[in-house]
């Protein structure tokens, strides 16, 4: 690791060089030089925040980079003053700042990158390359590997991470004023919002829109009562003419089913109903008499009407 950084540094040297030899170099030579002087350099940084960077560009995620890396912190310090002169004009965002505007008092270069799908903590990080956006100077970072916390406890030298953990400690205690100072400009805010809709001529309106909404509410209740009271009365009307109507066709049907429902009780009863035995003969001599007696009158008084008629 220390050859690379001896060899990247002595490049990185030469080529300063070089470029303090030509004043009048062209702004695509200045992206070539910038990004040949952090191209592919490994760094140890802090992965710490995402921040609203500019209204532009949105939001960056912000990486510090430890104080053992003083090589790149002034190779970095160099191509932001270089960017800087050489961008006066156009005045893009420049991704490569101190600290000032994380509120850390420790001095110290930050990178305002984009980072996907990374804890905030201790990384081993490598540049990809330097891009120029249209408003944005972009340094692209590559996460190579995550350093634990137990190692930055061990090396608290080798990752500068003790001044950087106090640092964040002493933002972090200020962020309740922060948050007070914040909540107060926000009270401020509603109350001047409060204050340009409670305006003279906005209450008017209210009041208009208000009158008209109360005659509107009831001009639209008077219609619709109107027309439900007659809506009820033709369908009172209706079902009346229904029932006096459909009253014989339902008399019709019912004593329709009412004799066959009856018809089909009488046939049951008619199937389980008992025969009845014939009486037994009567051989009295004085019952025989008499029926013979009534019999031999009937017979006389046939013959006689039979008699007198051909007669």
């Amino acid at each position: 690791m220390s050859i690379v950084r001896s060899n990247s540094s002595f490049n990185s040297s030469l080529t300063s060089s070089l470029y303090d030899s030509q004043d009048d170099m062209d702004p695509t030579k200045l992206k070539n030089y910038v990004k040949e002087i952090l191209k592919s350099r490994i760094f140890l940084g802090r992965y710490i925040e995402r921040r609203l960077a500019d209204k532009r560009i949105g939001y960056r995620d912000v990486i510090l980079v430890s104080g053992a890396e003083a090589e790149l912190i002034r190779d970095l310090t160099e191509a932001q003053q270089k960017l800087i002169t050489a961008c006066a004009n156009t005045k893009p965002w420049i991704g490569i700042t101190d600290t000032e505007p994380l509120g850390i008092h420790t001095s110290g270069v930050c990178l305002w990158t984009e980072i996907e799908n990374q804890p905030f903590g201790a990384f081993w990080f490598q540049i990809k390359s330097v891009k120029f956006r249209d408003g944005e100077v972009l340094v692209t970072l590559k996460c190579i590997r995550h350093i634990s916390e137990a190692f930055i406890e061990i090396e608290p030298i080798l990752t500068g991470a003790g001044n950087t953990k106090k640092s964040l400690e002493s933002n972090n205690e200020r962020k309740p004023n922060t948050s007070l100072q914040s909540l107060n400009e926000t009270y401020s805010e509603f109350v001047d919002t409060l204050k340009s809709f409670l305006s003279i001529t906005n209450v008017k309106e209210f009041i208009t829109f208000l009158f008209a909404f109360v005659i509107a509410i009831f001009t639209g209740s008077t219609a619709f009562i109107n027309f439900l009271g007659n809506f009820i009365l033709a369908l009172i009307r209706e079902i009346s003419f229904f029932v006096k109507n459909s009253t014989p066709m339902f008399l019709g049907v019912l004593d329709f089913f009412a004799k066959i429902i009856g018809g089909f009780y009488i046939l049951l009863a008619m199937m389980f109903k008992q025969s009845t035995p014939r009486p037994p003969r009567n051989d009295d001599p004085r019952t025989l008499y008499l029926e013979n007696k009534a019999w031999d009158t009937q017979h006389s008084r046939y013959n006689q009407h039979f008699v007198g008629q051909f007669d």
